[in-house]
């Protein structure tokens, strides 16, 4: 965090937005000494709508929440994929940042994981129409920094006057403190509660317990900053920022100083003033630095740490240098300094809505029944006959014979230690399928560059052996030295084909073995990798087709013939 930027003056936020005419009150003042065309610059420059301070990038698939005084919040629906209530998804925030050795402990990847309460059926009925397929879990996040006016209007004895905005009503609101904004999700919760509960989602049937307002959490921030759903496993574990528009640059996402000599941004700017990242959010990079819900831990050897600190804060501000604006920047804000709760002028916060884990209706047989579930088939033992028996049967077996209480709670201890690791298993073996497929997909494109390589030596071979007819002395001789260079690189390549073909076989056949609904997840999750319309990615979903195809096949126990996955690999 930049020195310059904490602020240790009490804030008096409220009572500036709350009495936010002052401003258009003093141009007023000032308008008759002013020419008319000049009053008339003066009050639309110290002006703002209220398209500009709520969303001012409106999208159709936006989810809008109202809120006092007339106004509204966009939201971003977050689908997060999950197999089931107590399944989640892998994910290592942070940067790999091997260079910058001072910032290892801040910023270096760490194992974490993420799911989300609402399952689709707890969704509103326009909501579940924005959700993507597939078994996921969701919340939402909002689509833009909260902004001054949004928080005068929730924190406010009255809601502001919308007709007179002053011009940074539109800004993210900064000088507040962690406590603050706890507070505003707080009160923003109560009201919609009161004045539009409808508005919240609901666990189906379930009539007590409703969904709520508070900060995220830091992974559920960086997932989202990332592009969340629109981002593949690969995007989300190996590169620094999200996939950028072809052409564009840091500076047209974030509102920051380059450092560069390129532009340098010289105070905060109004809401979506860039584009946004792939889920539709703006400002996750620069402009207000954001608060989260958790306290800064440091990343050390592949975990956080285990000394709860001050806040953290995510996402860099218009103060910000280009390596402070990356999703997986970790910096540390105290929640107090010497005079009361810190607050600066670059930082702020957005807001996401969640739920409990715990609900009513049909979620507690639910993740009973899940949890009986989770861990039990782990297959026979090798050496016996009924092929249905596994350990935890057989430890149940012996449960139910225990000839005292000493034994069975003994026995009891090591059937849940058994459980607990085949679930460690299972999610382990989620991450290999992934692996796999990934293997599997670019297997495929190796096969079709050694192939078009090959295909160009065969066309320079025909043009070069052309050439060697009217060829005489040194020109002849290096011909049949390019000649016989080619000749054998054709034949590397070849063996090249038939090597990879050979691993790839092997591949076709573990992914054979696989669920049919986790290759089904792994495979709508590895499509999220190549988004793009260049060939590459063409090329790789191309792939995903083949592979899937072949797979099924090898399901059915067609036989895997070299010669005709390597046409189909081939086909134009």
């Amino acid at each position: 965090m930049k020195s310059d930027s904490l602020s240790r003056r009490p804030g008096g936020l409220i009572r500036r937005l709350s009495h936010g005419g002052l401003c258009t009150l003093l141009a007023l003042a000032l308008t008759p000494m002013l020419p008319t065309d000049a009053g008339a610059a003066l009050r639309k420059k110290e002006s703002v709508s209220v398209a500009a301070a709520t969303n001012p990038q409106p999208a159709a698939d936006d989810i809008v929440l109202p809120m006092p005084g007339g106004l509204h919040m966009a939201f971003r629906l977050v689908a997060v994929p999950a197999r089931g209530l107590l399944w989640d998804m892998p994910l290592r925030p942070g940067r790999d940042d091997a260079a910058n050795n001072d910032r290892a402990f801040y910023d270096r990847r760490y194992d974490a994981a993420l799911s989300a309460p609402f399952a689709l059926e707890d969704l509103p009925a326009g909501w579940r129409k924005l959700a993507p397929k597939g078994n996921n879990y969701f919340y939402l996040v909002a689509k833009y920094e909260v902004t001054r006016l949004q928080y005068a209007a929730v924190m406010g004895d009255t809601p502001p006057d919308s007709a007179n905005l002053s011009a940074d009503a539109a800004d993210p609101v900064t000088d507040i403190s962690w406590y603050d904004a706890v507070a505003f999700t707080r009160r923003y919760t109560e009201w919609l509660l009161q004045n539009a509960p409808d508005s919240l989602p609901r666990f189906a049937g379930d009539n007590r317990n409703v969904g709520f307002v508070r900060l995220p959490t830091e992974t559920e921030w960086e997932y989202a900053a990332r592009g969340g759903q629109f981002a593949g496993s690969q995007q989300l574990s190996q590169e620094d920022f999200f996939v950028m528009a072809d052409g564009a640059t840091f500076a047209d996402y974030a509102v920051y100083r380059p450092g560069d000599g390129g532009r340098a941004a010289e105070e905060i700017n109004g809401i979506g003033s860039r584009k946004p990242n792939p889920l539709g959010l703006y400002d996750t990079a620069g402009n207000a630095a954001e608060m989260v819900l958790e306290p800064f831990r440091f990343s050390v050897a592949g975990r956080l740490h285990g000394s709860a600190g001050g806040m953290v804060r995510k996402g860099g501000s218009f103060l910000s240098g280009e390596a402070e604006i990356m999703p997986g920047r970790r910096e540390e804000t105290p929640f107090f300094l010497q005079d009361g709760p810190a607050h600066a002028r670059d930082l702020g916060f957005r807001p996401v809505i969640s739920g409990i884990n715990t609900p009513g209706g049909s979620r507690p047989d639910a993740l009973v029944a899940e949890w009986n579930k989770a861990g039990e088939d782990r297959g026979p033992f090798p050496d016996q006959q009924q092929a249905s028996r596994n350990p935890l049967e057989e430890l149940d077996r012996l449960l139910a014979a225990a000839p005292n209480e000493g034994t069975r709670k003994n026995l009891l201890a090591l059937r849940n230690t058994i459980k607990e690791n085949n679930i460690m298993q299972e999610r382990q073996k989620q991450l290999e399928a992934q692996s796999l497929l990934r293997t599997g997909l670019y297997l495929i494109e190796t096969i079709r560059n050694y192939a078009s390589r090959q295909q160009s030596l065969d066309s320079q071979l025909v043009l070069m052996k052309q050439d060697l007819k009217h060829a005489k002395g040194d020109m002849k001789q290096r011909l049949q030295k390019l000649i016989t260079q080619s000749t054998e690189a054709r034949k590397q390549y070849g063996t090249g084909i038939e090597r990879t073909l050979s691993f790839y076989l092997s591949k076709l056949q573990e992914a054979a073995k696989l669920d049919k609904a986790l290759f089904a997840d792994c495979m709508n999750q590895l499509g999220k990798d190549f988004p793009g319309e260049d060939v590459f990615n063409g090329n790789m979903r191309r792939n995903m087709d083949i592979f899937t195809r072949q797979t099924e096949e090898a399901r059915r126990g067609k036989a895997l013939d070299r010669r005709r996955i390597q046409q189909q690999i081939l086909a134009k």
